[in-house]
């Protein structure tokens, strides 16, 4: 597969807009660690990472709480970087996105993964539930199984 030079990759894309959405926050007002994550969606390593990129361009306070994110550059230096992350030429989306089609996977079967900052891989099996034997030879069969 080749990849044009002049195109984004698409989650570079993704993460160009989460941190012009999230210095456009920081303009108005100042955030803790925790408020960053629910407000950009993610655990405390993608927040880690975010604050990390923006570097010197944010301040931060220690408090009891946690540490609180002020901007540290005056608004007409924010919008230089806003429009400095504009510039950046961005990917057409290529199609489906992977989450979805995971999580599809038989009608009337839902699937709930919880938010966490670590991967790990879900394998989803298509079998139907059955009960395990041991604990139909201990208690018996339910009375589903049973037959008259």
């Amino acid at each position: 597969m080749t990849r044009a030079s002049y195109v984004t990759p698409g989650q570079t894309a993704a993460r160009i807009e989460n941190l012009r959405r999230l210095v456009a926050e920081l303009l108005v007002r100042s955030m803790r660690r925790d408020e960053v994550g629910d407000f950009l969606q993610m655990g405390p390593s993608g927040v880690r990472k975010y604050i990390k990129e923006l570097g010197e361009r944010v301040s931060i306070v220690r408090t009891p709480d946690g540490p609180v994110y002020f901007i540290a550059m005056t608004a007409a230096q924010a919008q230089a970087y806003l429009e400095q992350l504009a510039a950046v030429p961005v990917s057409r989306p290529t199609g489906r996105p992977k989450q979805l089609a995971e999580r599809v996977l038989a009608p009337g079967r839902h699937i709930h993964m919880m938010m966490d900052d670590s991967h790990y891989s879900v394998r989803l099996h298509s079998a139907p539930a059955a009960r395990d034997p041991l604990v139909a030879a201990f208690f018996g069969p339910r009375a589903a199984e049973v037959r008259p």
